[in-house]
């Protein structure tokens, strides 16, 4: 058994049509906890993503690089900015102990839930799909609970949460069992999986 939580990802549009994949290793680390993935996806064109995540023990963002072919971007989180590189040319964002980053990946959906204790409205610096251009955004994340769940890899005792996107609206359930992800309605769907020696042991 290896070290590391390692697996893929079906990657969704939203909507529950299958456009790719995502093949990750997760793992806790000296100073937090790790991600790092390969992506294909064929949205909005066929092409290749990298995405390394780094959270501190208290699973705030210290570091993410994002490479999707296109564009690249690198970011450090201090105790007042989020600055780092995109494309080359410097970018720097307000950020404090409050705010949350987020790309579409399960990464920051599990970052996210493991930070917070209960329900509550976010502040969010998202990366937009591809281009990686920072916006400010709002977010909610409901907690309804624990709950156990059938994946395609077993079935998990997790946390079920209800993710909305403050701007449209837009909202679907997802399941954290520790630091993985296992089901992301329409988002993301947990194919393979294997859980080494520190991802959370499917059920069944």
């Amino acid at each position: 058994m290896g070290p590391v939580a390692v697996g893929r990802y079906t990657v969704m549009d939203g909507s529950g049509n299958p456009v790719g994949t995502e093949e990750f290793r997760c793992a806790p680390g000296p100073m937090g906890w790790r991600y790092f993935s390969d992506v294909e996806t064929s949205v909005p064109e066929p092409h290749h993503e990298v995405i390394d995540l780094t959270v501190d023990a208290d699973w705030r963002p210290v570091r993410t690089r994002i490479q999707t072919g296109s564009h690249e971007i690198e970011l450090s989180a201090s105790t007042d900015r989020l600055s780092g590189f995109l494309d080359g040319l410097p970018v720097r964002f307000p950020w404090g102990l409050e705010h949350h980053l987020d790309y579409l990946s399960p990464a920051f959906n599990a970052a996210t839930t493991n930070r917070l204790s209960a329900t509550g409205d976010i502040d969010v610096v998202y990366l937009d799909p591809v281009t990686c251009e920072p916006r400010s955004v709002r977010q909610r994340y409901e907690l309804l609970g624990s709950d156990e769940v059938a994946t395609p890899v077993g079935r998990f005792a997790a946390v079920r949460w209800r993710y909305t996107a403050m701007s449209s609206g837009w909202s679907r359930d997802l399941w954290v069992a520790a630091d993985v992800v296992v089901r992301y309605e329409d988002v993301f769907e947990l194919a393979w999986y294997e859980p080494g020696a520190s991802g959370p042991l499917p059920r069944s």
